[in-house]
């Protein structure tokens, strides 16, 4: 499953890695779930029970039970192993409850041939809690025995059912490049196999391809090893996963020097040949002519990772979420996951149109790129039937012995908190909103729960009532006041949130703010400036902007208190876009925002102003809302 750094490991040099710590977003558990007892487990698959197989690289085979335990099934004899070499992935049949099948693929060492074999268990095929299964080698029965196995690397395969009960499976180009463009070469391909109509009982012979051909492949006319091909141009395919929804296939393509491929097979109705393109493209690079033209319709990968870390990508599930207490959520859905080997960086992408990228980062996600970190030395990850992702681990890289089985779930159902009232409320700067924040918070069942803990915060360094933890009541509810007092004026948000809880409750709300800006020189210059909103379409909001010189007092009004008092002698009105003075601009600018506003006035004498602390204030009529004022502004001149 190496690419160049193999012939250096051969070459004496060191480069075995081993396990580092596990990075994983905010929201979800690690749990080890097997930590002893493996022999360097090169692959796993879901038996339908929910129990897992678990191969291991000389051809032990475990099953493992949760809350029971790990327990020998039995051994698969004739694995030829060293370098790359080794028993490389195992799969159940979709009827193993009643039939018993798996199927491995491996090295042998009788023969010059990767081997795909069908074993058959016996003991407690269909309950969960039981680790009581063996199989014997004497139930063999072959199905591929010609795929040549001359060179120690390149024999990366997978065999994974999809969804339409045929089995897939992936082989490597045996580290012959130009074989991967020969549909008969056996190598560097992509298989679709009907195996439902073998008969029962051994056989060392392999069948012929017409009775495992589904009958719908691209080359299902044929009558040889091509009408079991669905596509080829692959270098070493170590890890294949079928998206259970869909049927497509998701394959991480070991690169030769410069690029990883994370590829996909998509299942058409209409079954299509691909050519993924190895060895005339690594990834979306040239890389080597295998005589004659460039092939048409090459089909590139979704993802090319070309970093130094990359070294061997292992191929990971399109995540699915079961309806399950593990699930990692609907903004999960459909993404899809892929790591490297050596590297141990795990990364997620999503789905855009045509485009697949990295998917947008999550809170505790190691890296804007990378979803985790530490998965070196991983050699399958696939979706649980519980929506959990499994992963099989060496303990180092290039083990032989140990190893664990792991699973990432979500820390399951949590307490949360909804918004109930107080949001969409606008106030003048400086002053506290009239209703209360109001939120409630659930258990897990979505319950309200007396005497829950919520905590408070506002952005802007506006000031809240209360301060953290505040305790709900008997129902649930807890609340809080905001005064708009941060520098600037504008939208502001408060959260309420439960500790360990994953959903907030969240309160928009906004401070109407007039700004004074005054230069006394030859001549005085003032700016004033309102920040606002309106619901209304068109924004367009008149306004009445109001200037007061010392010794007025504040004038009571059904908004509040308006300290430019309209009926003080020494208050003037120097904006009217309502109409009640006249219409007057001091500015020539008019008295109507859209809905913010600036006034600029220049050459004002500045005996009025000088040594006088001014008042400044802005009324407005939104057309939705009705009237409202902002803050008093002064400024001192």
């Amino acid at each position: 499953m190496l690419r160049n750094l193999l012939s250096a490991a051969l070459a004496g040099l060191s480069i075995v890695a081993t396990v580092s710590t596990q990075n994983i977003p905010t929201g979800f558990n690690l749990d080890t779930l097997v930590s002893s007892g493996l022999q360097a487990g090169n692959d796993f698959t879901f038996l339908p029970d929910g129990r897992i197989l678990i191969a291991s690289r000389a051809g032990a085979v475990h099953v493992f039970a949760e809350g029971v335990g790990l327990q020998q099934v039995g051994t698969v004899s004739s694995i030829q192993t060293g370098s790359e070499r080794a028993l490389l992935s195992i799969e159940a049949d979709p009827g193993f409850a009643t039939n018993g099948y798996i199927y491995v693929w491996y090295s042998s060492s009788q023969t010059a041939y990767m081997h795909l074999d069908r074993l058959t268990c016996t003991g407690a095929l269909n309950t969960a809690a039981s680790t009581s299964l063996s199989f014997s080698m004497a139930s063999r029965r072959t199905i591929i025995n010609s795929s040549p196995d001359s060179a120690f690397n390149h024999n990366g395969g997978s065999a994974r059912f999809g969804p339409d009960g045929m089995l897939y499976l992936s082989i490597g180009d045996d580290a012959n490049a130009c074989t991967a463009q020969s549909l008969t070469s056996k190598s560097g391909c992509l298989l679709r196999m009907d195996v439902s109509g073998l008969p029962t009982g051994p056989s060392s012979s392999e069948p012929s391809y017409n009775s495992i051909d589904p009958g719908d492949n691209p080359n299902s006319s044929a009558n040889n090893w091509t009408q079991l091909v669905i596509a080829y141009g692959l270098r070493n395919p170590f890890r294949m996963e079928v998206d259970q929804v869909t049927g497509n296939c998701f394959i991480g393509d070991v690169g030769q020097n410069a690029a990883e491929e994370y590829s996909l097979y998509v299942r058409q109705s209409n079954l299509q040949l691909v050519n993924f393109g190895w060895p005339w493209r690594e990834g979306n690079l040239s890389y080597s002519s295998c005589g004659g033209g460039l092939p048409s319709g090459l089909v590139g990968p979704l993802r090319q990772e070309t970093g130094g870390s990359w070294n061997s990508i292992v191929g990971g599930p399109q995540y699915r979420n079961a309806g399950s207490a593990y699930d990692f959520g609907t903004s999960y859905e459909g993404d899809a996951f892929y790591l490297d080997y050596f590297g141990g960086v795990l990364r997620r992408i999503k789905q855009t149109g045509n485009s697949w990228n990295i998917a947008p980062q999550v809170p505790g996600q190691p890296s804007s790129q990378s979803w985790g970190t530490g998965f070196n030395g991983t050699t399958a990850m696939r979706m649980g039937p519980d929506g959990a992702i499994y992963f099989l681990q060496h303990p180092n890289t290039y083990a032989t012995n140990g190893g664990f089985l792991k699973r990432i779930r979500s820390t399951g159902p949590t307490n949360s908190v909804i918004a109930v009232s107080g949001a969409d409320q606008r106030q003048p700067h400086g002053e506290t909103f009239p209703q209360p924040v109001r939120a409630r918070v659930l258990d897990t069942s979505g319950n309200p729960l007396p005497g829950g803990t919520v905590n408070f915060s506002v952005t802007g360094g506006h000031v809240l009532s209360t301060t953290n933890p505040v305790i709900a009541d008997a129902n649930g509810y807890a609340q809080t006041t905001v005064t708009a007092s941060g520098p600037a004026g504008g939208p502001l948000t408060v959260t309420a949130s439960t500790p360990g809880g994953q959903t907030n409750g969240t309160f928009r709300l906004f401070a109407r703010k007039l700004t004074a800006t005054g230069v006394v020189g030859a001549s005085t210059l003032l700016v004033l400036s309102v920040i606002n909103e309106t619901d209304a379409i068109p924004a367009n909001v008149p306004y009445i902007v109001l200037m007061s010189f010392p010794g007025v007092t504040p004038a009571p009004s059904p908004i509040g208190p308006i300290c430019t008092n309209p009926s003080y002698f020494l208050t003037l009105a120097i904006e009217d876009g309502v109409g009640a003075y006249g219409g007057i601009s001091y500015s020539g600018t008019g008295g109507v925002g859209f809905p913010n506003k600036t006034w600029l006035y220049q050459g004002l004498p500045n005996w009025i102003f000088q040594g006088n602390l001014m008042r400044f204030q802005v009324l407005g009529l939104d057309p939705v809302d009705g009237w409202f004022r902002t803050n008093c502004e002064l400024e001192q001149f």
